[in-house]
């Protein structure tokens, strides 16, 4: 309009009078000129924030109402507004997205869709720390732990769960510290590590006080007492879970209640109160019934069929099972799964169906090996104690920053005070040698504890022998008493070293031998072969006994009469071999059945191997319908 104006003014015969012609017609081409890009500019597309203001705002209230939907637990309205956001993403600004690709996350893992989870976790955490948004950036970290954790890929869940709480702790986020402590804890569940469990549950539990937030300490108490439930703590476990309880009910909180129920029903049979368990389990079925839930209602299932195995009804049982494995496979976490293959072996076995018991037994074993091993509990425990090092570390960092700052100050006064940092400085150090010191002797304590749990097992094993040769008044009870002595002997006085030689331990074992010959006389055929020179090596004391006891214990009884083992001892390349065979028992004895997979013997071989010789052994089990074999390698040095 001004142009216009302008044009009109220049063009009249006064102007022309008073202005050179020149100066008139460079400013006619000006305005001519001005007039076209006012024109372009009127007539081009609208810039992108303005042609897609009315879409941000749409956007912006769609997310609103997906994060309201999640936070009142219905996944189904939340998908309607996630689809009809996905249709405008394009046009969405950068934070836009970046909320989306959240909540899109929380909604598949309301759906146990692990795997899908984390792949949309996967694409918004470039566009998190391209932001530089901190703390959505511990999040998206924290929620990946979670998928990684369901997927039983515990390492990937630590390392996660710890970059999530390097930036938490920068960010003073007391909330997201307290979520991240509480996952942290739910991971050393897994590994039924109490100790780590415990204390990242209590430091949650801590933080849920100081917040003040009902539910927050609602979730924290549950983990609290799933940590108890490993120290067997049952009573103080039930407290916590009564109190969440109470707190679901005043908040109307159905998915509270219901983990309140379930883990009540849990730990009451584990406390073998199983009518009392059952009836948790019972309320749990109440609620589902009227608000539906496919996570809950696996996990009720399989509480009532835990219920009435443990109160003697595998019939029962075995409906109720069945109704929780249709979905477990899809929907539950592996480490859930574990447990339902377990209990599902041993209702197959009540029912005497010994082939089902067994597949299952060994989708049990195989689920566990991947989830629980050696290797996946070193990386952990390596992960989590970097991240507590790197917290001293940084306590030591920031006071050496301080001490530097004041030096100035400190040499203007009395030199008592910088002798004084000296020794605080010294005394740190002295603790932290202190430390070192405490873990390495309570990593040989737990060993120690590991080989003494050998003396009363054998013992027992061997008295029995004596008893039930007293009973038919043999003449070999005292050549029995005699070869005790000469075992105990050796137990006694000849163990207590780190190594012994490994030919007096396989004499040992024969010794052990020729005690239960005279026991099983002539229903027992033993075949043993040595090869090396074993006097040339060392070997960690009693690590072969409990594999022996175990062949005896499992592979014969008094009904059978051609029972046989099979021995071989070899020493060959500074790799000590040792296997050993037996016939199993038959079917119907359910006893030997339920031993074969897990006694003491085994697990506390298990435990000092990997104590012992870390990464230089192996132990391989094979149990097969009529045969039953164990293969230990040790490297020796």
């Amino acid at each position: 309009m001004l142009f216009v104006l302008l044009f009109i003014v220049i063009g009249t015969p006064a102007a022309k009078k008073f202005l050179p012609e020149s100066f008139i017609l460079a400013i006619m081409y000006f305005i001519k000129i001005a007039c076209i890009l006012v024109l372009v500019l009127l007539l081009s597309p609208r810039s992108q924030a303005q042609s897609n203001a009315p879409d941000t705002l749409l956007i912006h209230k769609w997310l609103l109402s997906i994060r309201e939907k999640l936070d009142n637990n219905e996944p189904d309205s939340a998908d309607w507004y996630l689809k009809k956001t996905s249709e405008k993403l394009n046009t969405a600004l950068p934070g836009q997205k970046l909320k989306y690709l959240e909540y899109k996350g929380t909604w598949l893992y309301s759906r146990s869709q692990y795997r899908e989870a984390l792949e949309t976790y996967q694409q918004a955490l470039p566009l998190s720390l391209q932001l530089k948004n901190n703390t959505t950036s511990a999040n998206i970290y924290n929620n990946m732990s979670i998928q990684y954790r369901c997927l039983g890929q515990l390492e990937l869940a630590t390392e996660y769960m710890i970059k999530a709480l390097k930036i938490l702790e920068t960010q003073k986020d007391s909330a997201g510290l307290r979520r991240s402590y509480n996952n942290l804890s739910s991971v050393f569940l897994d590994l039924l590590d109490k100790k780590n469990s415990l204390f990242y549950a209590e430091k949650s539990y801590a933080i849920a006080v100081i917040l003040k937030d009902s539910l927050q300490l609602a979730k924290s108490l549950v983990n609290l007492a799933n940590a108890e439930v490993l120290y067997e703590r049952y009573d103080t476990a039930a407290k916590h879970l009564l109190q969440v309880a109470a707190i679901a009910s005043q908040l109307k909180n159905n998915s509270l209640l219901l983990h309140a129920y379930v883990n009540l029903g849990d730990i009451y049979n584990r406390s073998r109160q199983d009518q009392m368990g059952l009836s948790y389990y019972k309320k749990a079925a109440a609620i589902l019934q009227a608000n539906p839930d496919p996570d809950f209602d696996i996990y009720t299932n399989y509480g009532l069929a835990n219920s009435y195995s443990n109160l003697g009804d595998p019939r029962t049982a075995k409906k109720y099972y069945d109704l929780a494995i249709a979905s477990a496979k899809d929907l539950m976490p592996k480490n859930d799964l574990k447990e339902v293959y377990m209990l599902g072996a041993s209702i197959e076995e009540k029912l005497h169906h010994p082939e089902a018991a067994l597949a299952l037994w060994k989708k049990y074993s195989q689920l566990n090996d991947s989830i629980v091993n050696g290797s996946t509990q070193k990386i952990i425990h390596e992960a989590e104690i970097k991240y507590q090092t790197s917290l001293k570390e940084k306590a030591l960092v920031e006071q050496q920053l301080q001490i530097s700052n004041n030096k100035v100050q400190l040499q203007k006064k009395d030199r008592f005070i910088l002798l004084a940092s000296v020794i605080i400085i010294a005394l740190i150090s002295v603790c932290l040698i202190i430390y070192l010191i405490y873990r390495n002797k309570n990593k040989l304590i737990a060993l120690n504890l590991l080989k003494a749990q050998i003396h009363p097992h054998f013992l027992f094993n061997t008295l029995n022998n004596l008893y039930a040769l007293s009973l038919r008044k043999s003449d070999k009870s005292s050549e029995v008493v005699l070869e005790l002595s000469h075992i105990l002997r050796y137990i006694l006085y000849e163990c207590n070293t780190p190594t012994v030689n490994l030919e007096k331990e396989i004499q040992m074992i024969q010794r052990y031998i020729s005690l239960e010959k005279i026991r099983y006389q002539n229903q027992l055929e033993i075949n043993m072969d040595i090869d090396g020179d074993l006097s040339a090596f060392n070997v960690a004391p009693l690590l072969i006994l409990p594999l022996v006891e175990n062949s005896f214990k499992h592979g014969i009884s008094k009904l059978m009469e051609d029972g046989w083992i099979n021995i071989s001892a070899k020493a060959k390349n500074n790799e000590f071999t040792f296997k050993i065979s037996n016939n199993k028992l038959p079917d119907n004895d359910s006893k030997a059945i339920s031993s074969a997979f897990g006694n003491i013997g085994l697990l506390n071989i298990r435990k000092r191997l990997h104590f012992l010789y870390p990464n230089r052994h192996q132990l391989k089990i094979i149990s097969e319908d009529e045969v039953f074999m164990v293969i230990m390698k040790i490297k020796l040095q």
